[in-house]
């Protein structure tokens, strides 16, 4: 199924984007003294330590972006007591403790042990260990047999071998594939995957893998930042 997607820099004059590419610059050098390195970032009422080997969710805008879609539309409220939420790839946690305010109980998990111990710290900093618990594994491993009414993911954009635990976030050969063929077990009938994804990366990659998945895909959300269009994907089981 297509959905239609606006991957920014179509359309663009030349000027227009060396415009951004200077905008950006001061961000991207300041950025780069923020990244593998130990560091407190602020996002909302909440507050993220991130480790060195995790991925920085407001530096690279992403993860932020896809918090704070999870913390204000007004359909993700959790709509019956005991609701659950699994959190994918979850890095230092910020989409687990983001959905754990909209009143889910969260599984977050990460292949990461690094992303682990960090989002474990996090639950614990802003006070949400009765509401979130993490495990390690990849993707839906550890929660095999499971179903949960929301499951998010912020998955790696680019197709590769990771180099490192910090490239985990980035690159993997298959993930995007594997995730697809798996969340339709994962989700509840009336469930909702929210899948976060770039412009730097290739859009139909995605949506043939939920649409050879069965899954009925549109967009729930769109960025726009200089030089890059982040898009939420929303993913349900077919009626």
């Amino acid at each position: 199924m297509s959905v239609p997607i606006d991957h920014g820099d179509g359309g663009r004059s030349s000027f227009r984007h060396w415009f951004d590419q200077a905008r950006l610059w001061p961000a991207r050098v300041l950025g780069r003294r923020r990244v593998r390195r130990v560091i407190l970032e602020r996002v909302g009422a909440q507050t993220f330590v991130v480790l060195p080997e995790v991925f920085n969710p407001t530096i690279f805008r992403s993860g932020q972006v896809l918090a704070q879609y999870i913390a204000t539309a007004p359909n993700l409220s959790a709509r019956r007591p005991g609701a659950t939420a699994l959190d994918l790839g979850t890095g230092c946690g910020i989409q687990a403790v983001f959905a754990a305010t909209r009143g889910y109980d969260v599984t977050a998990s990460d292949i990461n042990p690094h992303a682990v111990r960090c989002a474990r710290a996090n639950v614990l900093l802003n006070g949400l260990d009765d509401r979130v618990r993490v495990v390690e594994g990849d993707l839906f491993a550890p929660v095999a047999g499971e179903e949960f009414d929301l499951v998010t993911f912020n998955p790696p954009y680019f197709r590769g071998v990771p180099k490192d635990a910090f490239d985990l976030s980035w690159r993997s050969p298959d993930a995007v594939e594997r995730f697809a063929a798996g969340l339709p077990r994962a989700l509840r009938p009336e469930g909702l995957a929210l899948i976060m994804w770039s412009s730097h990366a290739d859009i139909e990659r995605l949506l043939g893998a939920l649409s050879d998945a069965g899954l009925e895909v549109q967009t729930a959300h769109t960025h726009r930042a200089p030089a890059e269009v982040m898009t939420i994907v929303e993913a349900r089981r077919s009626a």
